[in-house]
């Protein structure tokens, strides 16, 4: 494995299944998609750029909170602290309604909670049965998971008195005290999922900034947030596991702070972040996802070739991203991403710029 050139044999389809959302299918790789997702993660150059979607994707049935937040339309769940979550019909997903939390007071936080979450204690044997059973061994299994920290206390005092809490003196040791709890759960969640599900890519999700900027400034991030990820990301490593951030949000300005220091190994951030400018400031040592813009149903196959060239001029020039194809883009992107890539990496060898 190493110098595989591209041959017009790999745009055979194999593996072809319908889903709600289109037909999807795998091209005839030199190397299984789980071996070119890892060269990324390792360091190392892609034989083509991994698509983000390329995964076995779970999110744990087990887990109170995905069953809770998993609702059909009107339904409602209560997750593993005894929060309910409602399903929102033009949210498409379910929140905890606000103006009535289950804490009151963060001081108090541990004589307001009705439980607290344990998960040593889930169904780990029926999630390996009903969700990886049938994983597919060509592909990398990507564990996903709801609301970490700060998305915790959300959820449990409503986003004002949260936010307040974070920064006033009088909180901050309680604050403390409820991520200690979230941080050691959370620890045995992703001892759990590698022991049943050998996540090779485990997830992060807390969304830390609004359309404009970070919720904190980065001394509250740093004092707040910073030594239990910091603790995470480690613990996901020492497992042989590598970490992918769900953060939503304009976040950029807490790479220094928070991405880049705790050793965070990827993030598939929203585009109103400049992924661009990151990835010529950060690309060396982090991961993004990024894709193609400005694409839609109508666009000709000259402005699809033209947004497949921009993209690997500047974002896809080394092949290490996770590419992220725009939703309702023409059907074609997804050979002419792979066929760049391919290429790309072949240029890329040649030139002496491939990390082996």
């Amino acid at each position: 494995m190493g110098k595989e050139k591209f041959s017009e044999d790999e745009l055979v389809h194999q593996n072809e299944r319908e889903t709600p959302y289109g037909t999807f299918y795998d091209f005839s790789t030199p190397i299984s998609y789980r071996d070119n997702t890892l060269l990324l993660y390792q360091g190392k150059t892609p034989l083509w750029t991994p698509f983000s979607s390329d995964f076995n994707r779970i999110m744990c049935d087990c887990d109170p909170e995905n069953q809770a937040r998993s609702n059909p339309p009107g339904g409602k769940g209560e997750d593993g602290w005894g929060v309910t979550w409602e399903f929102v019909d033009s949210a498409h997903g379910a929140i905890v309604r606000p103006g009535n939390p289950m804490v009151t007071d963060i001081n108090k936080w541990e004589e307001q909670v009705a439980k607290i979450p344990d998960a040593d204690t889930w169904d780990w044997e029926g999630t390996v049965e009903r969700q990886y059973k049938n994983h597919d061994p060509n592909k990398a299994t990507y564990v996903a998971m709801p609301g970490c920290l700060f998305e915790r206390l959300i959820a449990l005092c409503d986003f004002e008195d949260a936010i307040v809490a974070l920064i006033d003196d009088d909180q901050k040791d309680a604050v403390h005290r409820l991520f200690r709890v979230v941080t050691d759960n959370l620890k045995k969640y992703y001892n759990n999922i590698k022991k049943y599900l050998n996540a090779d890519i485990a997830n992060f999700n807390d969304d830390w900034g609004s359309q404009q900027r970070p919720f904190f400034s980065n001394a509250t991030a740093k004092e707040m947030l910073f030594p239990y990820v910091k603790e995470l990301v480690d613990h996901v490593h020492s497992l042989g596991m590598y970490w992918d951030d769900h953060c939503c949000g304009h976040v950029e300005d807490l790479f220094d702070t928070l991405f880049i220091p705790t050793g965070m190994d990827s993030w598939g951030g929203q585009e109103l972040n400049d992924k661009r400018a990151l990835k010529e400031k950060y690309g060396d040592r982090f991961i993004f996802t990024s894709g193609p813009v400005g694409l839609t149903p109508n666009s000709t196959e000259k402005e699809v070739d033209e947004a497949v060239e921009d993209f690997f001029a500047h974002e896809g020039a080394d092949n290490r991203i996770l590419c992220s194809p725009p939703m309702g883009a023409p059907a074609s992107l997804k050979e002419k991403l792979y066929i760049a890539g391919r290429k790309n990496y072949d240029r890329l060898v040649a030139e002496g710029k491939a990390i082996l």
